[in-house]
């Protein structure tokens, strides 16, 4: 068990509640963890696993006590509580505990059992304000100790203890300093300060805790709440080495029965925490073992329903697939620049308009009130427009529209209905308008408009694919990205003056292939951040601008998940981004002068679109769980958690009857392990005694990704009694930049076989019925579920295809010019490779298919014509196959109104209970 993991978890797991006592404590003599319990949930659960098989849990709260019994029932554990508390625990408590095994009866921390050194962690949390971590000796007498001692101090493991460390003359330097915009608390008074969160540096040694104000000198305010020092110590504490980590054997890590590491000869004083473990006479503590998440042994997984008894119920189509969402795919959301509001787009009345809700208040404006699909809300920097994109039936042919403040005047800015703009970004000045179109029938290329005159210029030619259009703080730069390069993989970004000229390219790659974009000046003019790939994973570098060029490029991050993102907070003192870690995506901060980390929103789900106050304090974003739709949330460092401002579940719907899925991994092609979301549903949904009925969700893309979002297509199958397989496969993103390009060249072979392997797998499992197993998809997994359904006909009972390719050939010669950029990347220039184009389409293999197979497709659909869908429909006629067609009018690709959403499901749903039904 990792100790900076366990501590970090309390924080994560528990809300606070009135008078409450908890702890979470690692006893060796009792076993295992000993964890206290949480609101029952998910998140919980799996890292309650996570740590081996617990053997305990303790109750200190009665409303805690409450939720003991779904524990036990899912867990399988013992449930302990004092003597006080357990009359509230249904069943009764297997454990009782009295105040003779309490070291203090009041604070309810149970007796240290250890009898060695270092074998008991204990994290505490008490009313008055009280942290206290440690793992080095709280087994022996120094224990015994905290009865009679006022905690105030943070204590970390491999440490020699703090206790109450110059509480007086801290508290009086800090009444002394000037007072900051923001300080963190040494003293950490309930409700929690965020920033700790459990995530104490380990480099820390003794020294005199004084936090670093924002008044010292500008690397050490940048140095964050790890560098808990005097600033002028700063440089040797935060700059030493990491402390080494040896590996441990599974069987250890896992808790099931495996042997402790034997313990080194005994020291006669606690060992500095920055010591190797492997130092002569150095003690390893059986609670640090120290090791990588990915040494722990992962539970084998199998179908086991598990019932969820009287709430369950099956849910109304039009509640589940009709709930709105806040829109994340076309531009996210936009925090005003005074901080006071957020501008989003929701689907709240049936289709997407313009809202925006103040961040001190509990309420919503609706800006706009259209026919059409509006999205992409841009503040303009006097706070008093928002700019916005808005299309026509689906065609994505975006204008750029401006609505005042009120929602009282709407004005089309462009009004060119033959052109696509996107990626707007507003002059500092506020004048001008920066976008990329693709003017002439060209591709994409940057332009600016004149805000009052609507007169237009553009700054590329249109030759390339440009993006993401940025503004330097003055306003006569513009940095956007683009592929410019014979090597069509590769993107670097571009500075371009906003008045028009030559185009300069940033050496981010340093003559390495990789892209780099995402690019974005610093508040001060002076760096720029961005995301490069050309290590292997997609990551935050940073730039000094020196003339037309930038100096070195410097890596704010090192760990092997992708991010993505960067924003800048004002103070110049941190760099926001997004992190990518098994199909969960959380917001954090890096300090530009340490590198030091800081999660700001990471409650397991999907975040997205971070924009930051201008007081450096406040962050907007928007959050999706499995059993959430995409809302809008605000967060302040003082705050315990954030403050959401939408509520899109409807009332009708209870969370408890969705379904949270299982990140599970299963060998693929050539053996490579594939991610995948496992849905299982509810034992109510299935019949019992018999295996259910599967269907493999295909995400589109390909460079895209299943993440624990809100899928209403899966939780719509889970509640209908379908095992639900949503597979990252091969060329995902997520994974880093190899298995992202690792089926370059090859759409639909190697990605086929994964497809198929899952399915295969779920059989293996005994998770699913071989004779039915359904293939569903939309766009790129509309392609695969047409090829799937082809190249590996005995293993599937069904098949639904939403907007997918048919033909590579015909999708090349009739989708955009950016598409057909796409498709020469990543498949191949069809000039050159032509054979290939043919062999992998859909279209040359459709007399191989033998499941019925359901077409749905969007009449005014840009990228993949409808002509594809009538190519394939002509096909399966022709062949004499089980068919049906729909076609959406007013849809383009996907469907944009809550009736269609409502209808394309049932068709799907009606269509795999026909041919794979399995219900009684």
């Amino acid at each position: 068990m990792d100790i900076q993991q366990l501590r970090s978890w309390i924080f994560e797991l528990y809300d606070s509640l009135e008078n409450e006592r908890q702890y979470i404590v690692f006893d060796s003599t009792r076993g295992n963890v000993l964890v206290d319990i949480p609101e029952f949930g998910p998140r919980p659960l799996r890292l309650i696993q996570g740590t081996g098989s617990a053997a305990l849990l303790i109750a200190t709260n009665p409303a805690r006590a409450r939720e003991a019994q779904r524990y036990r029932e899912a867990l399988g554990v013992r449930i302990a509580a004092h003597a006080d508390d357990a009359a509230n625990i249904a069943g009764g408590a297997d454990v009782v505990l009295s105040d003779d095994e309490l070291v203090r009866p009041d604070v309810r921390t149970i007796r240290v059992r250890g009898k060695r050194e270092g074998a008991t962690v204990v994290l505490l949390r008490k009313a008055g304000g009280v942290l206290v971590c440690g793992d080095l000796d709280l087994a022996s007498e120094a224990a015994r100790a905290l009865a009679k001692l006022e905690f105030s101090a943070v204590l970390s493991a491999r440490r020699a203890p703090m206790w109450n460390a110059g509480k007086d003359n801290l508290l009086q330097l800090q009444r002394e300093l000037p007072k900051p915009n923001k300080q963190f608390s040494i003293l950490v008074p309930p409700p929690w300060d965020r920033a700790y969160k459990g995530r104490l540096d380990n480099l820390m040694t003794n020294h005199d805790p004084i936090v670093p104000k924002e008044e010292t000198a500008a690397r050490e305010a940048a140095m964050g709440p790890a560098t808990l020092v005097v600033a002028s110590e700063t440089q040797s504490r935060i700059e030493r080495a990491k402390r080494p980590v040896r590996a441990v054997p599974a069987a250890a890590v896992a808790g099931d029965g495996g042997a402790a590491p034997a313990p080194a000869k005994q020291t006669k004083r606690p060992r500095p925490f920055a010591e190797d473990w492997d130092a002569p006479g150095t003690e390893r503590p059986a609670t640090t073992l120290a090791n990588a998440p990915s040494d722990i042994v992962p539970h084998e997984v199998g179908f086991k329903p598990r019932p969820l008894g009287e709430k369950f119920r099956r849910l109304p189509i039009e509640d589940l697939v009709g709930a709105p969402y806040v829109d994340w795919a076309f531009g996210g959301i936009d925090l005003s620049p005074d901080g006071a509001e957020v501008a989003f787009a929701w689907n709240k009345s049936g289709i997407f308009d313009i809202y925006s809700a103040p961040v001190e208040k509990d309420t919503l404006y609706q800006l706009t009130v259209g026919k059409e699909r509006s999205v992409s809300p841009r503040w303009s920097p006097d706070a008093q427009q928002v700019a916005f994109l808005r299309d026509t039936g689906g065609n994505e042919r975006w204008d750029i529209w401006l609505v005042d403040r009120a929602g009282e005047r709407e004005r089309n800015l462009t009004n060119e209905p033959d052109l696509s703009h996107r990626d707007i970004a507003w002059s500092p000045d506020g004048h001008l308008i920066a976008y990329v179109a693709n003017a002439g029938g060209k591709k994409f290329g940057v332009h600016v408009i004149d805000v009052a005159a609507g007169t237009k210029r553009a700054l590329t030619d249109g030759a390339h694919d440009d993006a993401q259009p940025r503004w330097s703080p003055d306003g006569k730069r513009i940095v956007f990205t683009s592929r410019r390069e014979s090597v069509r993989s590769n993107s670097d970004l571009y500075v371009t003056p906003a008045t028009g000229g030559t185009a300069t390219r940033l050496d981010t790659r340093g003559g390495k292939d990789g892209e780099s974009r995402d690019g974005t000046f610093s508040p001060d003019g002076t760096r720029i951040a961005f995301t490069t790939n050309i290590r292997g994973r997609t990551e935050i570098a940073l730039a000094p601008l020196e003339g037309d060029g930038i100096g070195e490029t410097g890596f704010l991050t090192q760990n092997i998940h992708d991010e993505s993102e960067p924003s800048w907070s004002r103070d110049l003192r941190g760099v926001f981004y997004l992190h990518n870690e098994e199909s969960e995506v959380s917001v954090r901060r890096v300090f530009t002068v340490s590198h030091a980390t800081d999660p700001i929103a990471d409650k397991p789900g999907v975040h997205a679109s971070a924009r930051v106050g201008p007081d450096s304090n406040l962050v907007a974003f928007i959050y999706t769980g499995a059993r959430d739709p995409w809302d809008v949330y605000v967060r302040r460092e003082r705050f315990v958690g954030p403050k959401r401002l939408t509520r899109s579940l409807p009332a009708s719907i209870d969370p408890d009857v969705l379904v949270e899925p299982t990140h599970v991994w299963y060998p693929g092609a050539d053996g490579r392990k594939i991610p995948a979301l496992l849905y299982m549903p509810h034992a109510e949904a299935v019949r019992e005694g018999v295996l259910p009925p599967a269907i493999v969700h295909i995400h589109g893309g390909p460079t895209a990704q299943h993440l624990r979002w809100w899928d209403r297509a899966s939780q719509w199958f889970a509640n209908n009694g379908y095992v639900v397989l949503a597979p990252n496969i091969r060329g995902s993103t997520g994974y880093g930049r190899e298995f992202q390009e690792a089926n370059r060249g090859d759409w639909g072979g190697k990605d086929l076989v994964d497809v198929t392997k899952g399915a295969e797998w779920l059989v293996d499992k005994q998770i699913a019925d071989r004779r039915r197993i359904g293939a569903y998809g939309g766009s790129y997994g509309g392609f695969m579920t047409l090829m799937v359904l082809s190249q590996a006909p005995d293993v599937w009972g069904a098949g639904v295809s939403i907007v997918g390719v048919v033909s590579w050939k015909t999708l090349y010669e009739t989708t955009r010019g950016d598409l057909r950029d796409y498709l020469e990347r990543e498949l191949g220039d069809p000039a050159k490779v032509g054979d290939l184009y043919r062999d992998r389409s859909p279209l040359t293999h459709a007399a191989k298919i033998k499941a019925p197979l359901l077409v749905l497709q969007g009449e005014n659909d840009p990228r993949v014509p409808r002509s594809e869908a009538t190519q394939m429909i002509e096909a399966l006629r022709k062949s004499g196959k089980t068919f049906a067609e729909h076609v959406y009018k007013g849809e383009g690709h996907g469907f944009r109104t809550r009736e269609n959403m409502i209808d394309s499901l049932r068709r799907a749903t009606e269509w795999f209970d026909r041919y794979m039904g399995h219900r009684q």
